[in-house]
């Protein structure tokens, strides 16, 4: 019997790569004993006797059929509990993504929450304040009455003093002036009221001169605002729908690659080992679901592709171009305003200030190009937005179609399986380079240019503003020089003779006017300048300014001769009043003393022939 076991095989020891393996053959092993066993107890009964040898063969045959059955038997059990195993793990994961779902809704229920409290506090708050402001404002509606009445009755007050005082200063500047020419005809300086007819004359001419060049800036200015106005509205409204389109792709395009993510892994850990996993009823079922699941995101992702290539798809680019070169076309015309009021202010006395300005401007229309260029690539998708989202596109509608024309109730066979996790790698980083591409938006530009164009208004206004007080200042400036020199000219006639700083006062008072007369033409030099009764006032302030330099001059001479006369004169009546105090001397003192103080009088008066 041992050479019979040894003669089968069944003594030798080998390894097995489970138990399943191990038992299974030790099964095969004890089934080949067993059959060796019974063939040989066969024959030997049957020689004996035959019935015995036919029972003993049925009950061989039957345990062979048993030993034939056990391993497929364990084999299933074995597939059985595999498929369990991963039933188990498959549910594990669907249990864990929905508790990963379920906290997602309570987080965002939570923040939903938060804020209605929020909401709800502020809303009781705002309610409880104005029950209060209701409940005050009967008697604050009073107090505001009597406060208005009391402002209303002081301010009539101040203006009235205002008023009176202005009366009052008019009419002591008129008697002063009318003092001041009575005086100088006195003198016999008719020409001091021609010259302070000529100033007032000149100064109105200034005033009106400066008024006209500062309502020929506002003017121009205001259009170019107007124009700025008109373009910032457009140019932000444009940008913003733009940059909401952005951030709605970009959303749209996270969803899908969170999407093809998901997918994606599900693909990977649901894929099947062998042909046992694949044709279990349990997984495949599980499978078949993965399909039709498959088919559902496919049909989201071709929807959400679509409205985000809408945008290069359909003619809504076009008005958005139209819109574009409307724009363009408001800005150049509000820069080439901008640039021809610099250029033209840039010919005045204050030529140094300007020029930056335009440097700013020249820059600033620089910014509005490239702003514009953008928003235009990026609309049009010439960035490369538009062959990326068209492409993707194509790519998920014919897999879409494609995957539409299969059986659904078939799981996905393996090939199959392997192009799709291809694809959807490719998709995803597609969909990586498209959002990195939209990130990009216009916000940046959105913030920083509408500012410098902001900043540099508020600069060109600020300046317009310094010159014109600047040339106001120097006109009531030269003009109180000039009614100082006339009274100093007062002052002096008769008195004392012109001294060196008069002279120098004379001279400076006239450079000062030629100089402010040659300013005002420059910074006048492009404007139209007529009065109201239709003369040049170019002319006209020249002329005052000369008839004004030639009353100045002959005052000037009036003057050094009026003193030389009046000298003349005080030195006769001097000698005269001392020829009759001699004759009064003469007869009440004697000869010797009349000849020693007539020879002290000789000496410290000269002598009457000199």
């Amino acid at each position: 019997m041992v050479a019979l076991l040894n003669d089968i095989g069944c003594s030798t020891d080998q390894d097995y790569p489970t138990d399943m393996h191990a038992f299974l053959a030790m099964i095969q092993e004890e089934q080949k004993i067993y059959d060796t066993v019974f063939s040989e107890l066969i024959r030997q009964v049957t020689i004996n006797m035959v019935e015995r040898g036919e029972v003993l063969a049925e009950i061989r045959r039957r345990y062979g059929n048993m030993f034939t059955k056990i391993p497929k038997h364990v084999r299933h059990l074995h597939t059985e509990l595999i498929a369990q195993r991963k039933l188990n793990r498959r549910l594990s994961e669907e249990l864990m993504r929905s508790k990963e779902t379920v906290a997602d809704l309570w987080a965002e229920l939570d923040v939903v929450r938060k804020h209605d409290l929020e909401v709800t506090k502020q809303a009781q708050d705002a309610q409880e304040k104005l029950v209060s402001v209701l409940t005050q404002s009967d008697n604050t509606d009073e107090i505001l009455e009597e406060y208005h009445k009391l402002y209303k009755m002081q301010r009539e007050r101040l203006e009235e003093g205002v008023r009176k005082s202005e009366v009052e200063k008019k009419m002591w500047i008129d008697a002063a002036a009318n003092l001041a020419l009575r005086i100088g005809q006195e003198h016999g300086m008719v020409d001091l009221a021609q010259l302070q007819k000529q100033e007032n004359s000149r100064l109105r001419s200034a005033n009106h001169m400066i008024v006209i060049i500062s309502n020929t800036n506002d003017g121009e200015m205001t259009a170019i605002e107007t124009k700025i106005e008109e373009w910032r509205s457009r140019v932000l409204r444009l940008s913003q729908t733009v940059i909401d389109e952005d951030h709605h792709n970009i959303e749209t395009l996270t969803k899908i690659q969170r999407s093809m993510k998901l997918v994606l892994k599900n693909l990977t850990v649901n894929e099947p080992k062998d042909a046992i996993e694949q044709d279990h009823p349990m997984l495949k079922a599980f499978h078949i679901f993965d399909v039709k699941t498959l088919a559902e995101h496919l049909m989201k992702w071709v929807e959400h592709i679509t409205s985000v290539a809408v945008r290069f798809t359909s003619d809504s680019d076009l008005v958005f171009h139209e819109e574009i070169i409307a724009i363009r076309k408001v800005a150049e015309q509000w820069l080439e305003g901008g640039l021809k009021l610099l250029h033209r202010n840039e010919k005045n006395t204050n030529s140094k200030d300007y020029i930056p300005l335009t440097d700013v401007l020249s820059k600033i229309g620089l910014e509005i190009e490239e702003w514009l260029t953008k928003l235009e690539s990026r609309i049009s998708g010439e960035e490369g937005v538009a062959s990326l989202v068209i492409g993707l596109q194509n790519q998920l509608e014919d897999r879409y179609t494609a995957f539409s024309a299969r059986d659904f109730d078939k799981p996905l066979p393996l090939t199959e399986r392997t192009q799709l996790k291809e694809s959807l790698v490719y998709w995803t980083e597609q969909i990586v380079n498209l959002t990195g591409i939209l990130t990009n938006t216009c916000e940046k530009e959105q913030q920083k240019v509408p500012l410098h164009v902001e900043n540099w208004v508020s600069r060109v206004l600020d300046q317009m503003n310094t010159d014109t007080d600047v040339r106001n200042e120097e006109n009531h400036k030269l003009h109180t020089a000039m009614i100082s020199w006339m009274v100093h000219l007062l002052v002096k006639s008769g008195r004392e003779r012109p001294s060196e700083a008069w002279d120098h006062e004379f001279l400076q008072l006239t450079q000062e006017i030629l100089a402010f007369n040659m300013n005002l033409m420059r910074d006048s030099s492009d404007i139209e300048m007529i009065s109201d009764d239709n003369k040049s006032l170019r002319e006209e302030i020249q002329l005052v300014s000369r008839v004004i330099c030639c009353l100045l001059l002959v005052l000037k001479f009036f003057c050094f001769f009026f003193c030389q006369e009046s000298k003349r004169q005080l030195d006769t009546s001097s000698k005269a009043s001392l020829d009759v105090g001699k004759e009064k001397f003469s007869a009440r003192f004697p000869s010797q003393r009349r000849k020693v103080l007539t020879e002290r009088d000789d000496d410290k008066f000269g002598k009457p022939h000199q």
